[in-house]
């Protein structure tokens, strides 16, 4: 005879145990966050195994979790030390080596968190992970075979999978493996539920069915169908100001560690995401917009600017009535790295902004032009100039922003006045002229000849620029609800000539496009115009209203220049000089504190073999601003977490009424007193009256009357109660199974009772009507 290895709480049991720890490793391998994930499954699965072994050991609960923390040294050095960043490096230096082995660069990592540093180092997410596998995979084991705790076992491991989903914002389907788990945990849990059970009945000689739980799963599919159905209509929190500054009161903790959890593994891999940006690559002249009043975010500032914009993203070239983004590369920035590399440009004053955001899901780092420092983790979109400066289009967030979320930002705020732009070169370099003075070959001869008419007074682009800002300002009305144009027909020409009537972009385009025929550089911006100044707070709220698109003339030595050509918002106009009357109050309180040197600037510019003594000095002024490091992290995105909140809480509580009703019904059903009794009650819900003097067979007749079909059950049930009643041997009929007779007639008797209430309630219904 064959010896089987026996497992008391039933094979089963540690099949579902394995397979859950399996689907919540597998979650993390395939996000592929960072490379050497895929030894989280083998960590879990040799966790489980040990784990499950120690708990059936004679071992005392101390000795066991000691030899557990031993073997789970070993195999996750073991695991993490086959990830070929060792290279060919002997076992003994994988582990101990002072430069590169495992125990110091965890070391490392340890004095970054406590100092503030950002760690970059991602084979300390891998050896952590395996070590929380480990963690889980034993005391699973635990909780289920020495110390039966069924959601000690089940609620970790599910919670670091819902982490996993919830911040995930990749291409794959993780959801599935969420909806797996929760499946598993339901089958886990009733399995476990009937091995306690089965004891019981086993120490009590209780006669039970083995392929009871069979009943349990079928239960717990439609329990949990009926939950997901019900918690994915559960609606989400709107993106609002309110809900944010809620979320910012309410989520200290958890946003510390969320700070301290990008800074701590900057080097996993970010994923975009759906986001709710009105920019993309691509911006096309179209028909009305309704943008609408919802709070996109706050920015707090040191005192009241002048007039400024927020920046979010530069549109290159124009082409049949649509401007287009350069498809450029972008560079990772962390705090720690310093200011942006922008090219060097005269008259500007650095600003703090403090930015935040009340949009579900955003991409955009918003500032002031130009942005230089950001305190989380960037992505800047930028192609270098000819002497490797960075050349920023736009600037994202690595990690997606949620509502709520807060962030910094260090911008250099141009203060140059009307008189420097007005004498600016005019030699451009050639990074400039191959792009911004791009024109499309449809621009019409009319526009060419008001452009030429409008500028031809003027010898600088400066006053050029003013002179078309000015005529479209005063000769097209504002109108946001204008049709597009049509087919045919360029939006420029039909803007200037035919409706004159525009809103931002028309405006916009027609400004960039009349200045680039004129040899005069620009392009156009998208973002969020000021909004609206609060001085108690310091702040601008800027709302949906405030979208907005506006031009920017290039000057060498000064940048990029913003001009307002669209009717509706106020066209600041510069001072003179610095200190003049002519920015009104804003900008003369508001005085430059660090202009640089603009003689030695230009020479800079002019003489490229000199030594770039500027660029460290400004370099050197923005690290030693007071900054903080505040990286918010978002890391991946979009599961519904309160609809997952609220399905498990549901499927939970169902799964518990459910196991309760079944208990109950066992318990009434399997006692022939309690079962003909249920019987006389169904009568009386049926409406059926019985006398006190009608013995137990005419009370059932009574019932058989009404209900014909479960005439078979309803009799041998009373027969069993009369047999046990009166009977001398009180000996229930060789075979009789009471649960077994109501399982036939349970159904019947609901589909009787429901046709009953239906009946009566038409009659009533009825009777009202005629009344």
């Amino acid at each position: 005879m064959r010896l089987r290895p026996r497992l008391q709480e039933g094979w089963s049991t540690l099949f579902l145990l394995w397979a859950m720890i399996l689907i919540s490793a597998m979650a993390i391998a395939r996000a592929d966050l960072i490379f050497g994930l895929h030894v989280i499954p083998m960590v879990g699965t040799a966790a489980l195994l040990a784990g499950t072994l120690l708990a059936k050991s004679q071992f005392s609960p101390n000795r066991a979790h000691l030899f557990s923390l031993i073997y789970g040294l070993f195999v996750v050095f073991v695991m993490v030390g086959t990830v070929d960043t060792f290279a060919a490096m002997p076992w003994r230096d994988r582990i101990l080596d002072a430069e590169n082995g495992i125990i110091m660069r965890q070391v490392i990592w340890l004095q970054k968190l406590i100092d503030g540093g950002t760690s970059r180092d991602g084979l300390i997410f891998v050896f952590q992970t395996s070590m929380i596998y480990w963690i889980l995979g034993y005391t699973a084991a635990w909780y289920t075979f020495r110390k039966p705790r069924v959601w000690w076992a089940v609620v970790p491991t599910g919670l670091v999978l819902l982490s996993v989903v919830y911040y995930y914002a990749g291409p794959r389907p993780l959801q599935m493996y969420l909806a797996l788990y929760m499946l598993l945990a339901l089958l886990f849990v009733a399995r476990t539920f009937l091995v306690e059970q089965e004891k019981g009945w086993r120490s009590s000689s209780v006669r039970y069915e083995k392929r009871i739980w069979f009943n349990f799963i079928r239960a717990g599919f439609v329990a949990a169908l009926l939950a997901l159905i019900f918690a994915w209509g559960l609606p989400p929190l709107s993106a609002s100001a309110t809900v944010g500054d809620a979320l910012n009161g309410a989520r200290g903790p958890w946003r510390e560690f969320q700070d301290n959890w990008t800074r701590m593994f900057s080097a996993l891999r970010s994923y975009g995401t759906t986001v709710s940006d009105p920019y993309q690559d691509t911006l096309v002249l179209g028909g009305p917009r309704t943008v609408g009043n919802t709070a996109v975010m706050d920015i707090i500032v040191p005192q009241e600017l002048p007039y400024v914009y927020w920046q979010a993203k530069v549109h290159h070239t124009y082409e049949d009535g649509q401007w287009k983004s350069i498809d450029e590369p972008y560079t990772e920035y962390l705090p720690e790295d310093g200011a942006i590399d922008l090219p060097l440009t005269a008259d500007r004053e650095l600003i703090t902004q403090t930015v935040i955001t009340y949009l579900p899901n955003s991409s955009f780092i918003y500032g002031a032009p130009d942005i230089v420092n950001v305190d989380r983790p960037i992505n800047v979109y930028a192609s270098p100039d000819n002497r490797g400066k960075q050349l920023v289009s736009q600037v994202r967030a690595k990690y997606v922003l949620q509502l709520g979320d807060e962030y910094e930002v260090i911008s250099r705020l141009s203060l140059a006045d009307a008189s420097s732009l007005r004498s600016a070169t005019t030699n451009y370099p050639e990074w400039v002229t191959e792009t911004y003075l791009q024109l499309p070959d449809n621009l019409t001869p009319e526009t060419l000849d008001l452009a030429e008419e409008l500028t031809a007074p003027f010898d600088n682009p400066f006053d050029k620029a003013i002179s078309i800002r000015d005529y479209l300002r005063d000769n097209i009305a504002y109108n946001d609800q204008i049709q597009a144009t049509p087919q045919g027909i360029d939006p420029v020409h039909y803007t200037l000539f035919v409706s004159q009537e525009a809103y931002c972009t028309y405006y916009a385009s027609a400004m960039a496009l009349m200045l680039r025929s004129q040899g005069v550089p620009s392009r156009l911006v998208s973002g969020y115009a000021q909004g609206s100044f609060d001085e108690e707070t310091s702040s601008y709220r800027v709302q949906a209203s405030n979208a907005h698109t506006w031009v920017e003339v290039y000057f060498p030595a000064y940048g990029w220049i913003q001009f307002e050509p669209t009717a509706s918002i106020p066209a600041w106009d510069r001072p003179e000089q610095v200190g003049g009357s002519g920015g009104g109050d804003a900008f003369s309180q508001f005085t430059a504190q660090s202009f640089l040197d603009r003689e030695e600037l230009l020479q800079e510019r002019l003489e490229p073999e000199i030594d770039n003594s500027v660029d460290e000095e400004l370099l050197a002024e923005l690290q030693g601003e007071d900054q903080q490091p505040v990286v918010e992290p978002s890391f991946w995105d979009t599961f519904p977490v309160w609809q997952a909140v609220g399905a498990t809480v549901v499927l939970l509580v169902a799964v518990a009424l459910s196991l309760f009703a079944n208990e109950m019904n066992k318990r009434v059903e399997g006692d022939v007193d309690k079962s003909f009794n249920r019987l006389r009650n169904w009568s009386a819900w049926l409406g059926l009256s019985a006398r006190e003097t009608n013995t137990p067979y005419e009370q059932a007749e009574i019932l058989v009357t009404a209900v014909p079909e479960g005439k078979e059950p309803i009799r041998t049930l009373t027969r069993q109660f009369v047999i046990k009643q009166f009977s001398a041997a009180k000996e229930f009929d060789l075979g009789f199974n009471a649960r077994l007779q109501w399982k036939k007639l349970r159904p019947i008797l609901i589909r009787q009772t429901l046709a009953k209430k239906l009946q009566n309630f038409r009659s009533r219904f009825s009777r009202q009507q005629d009344a």
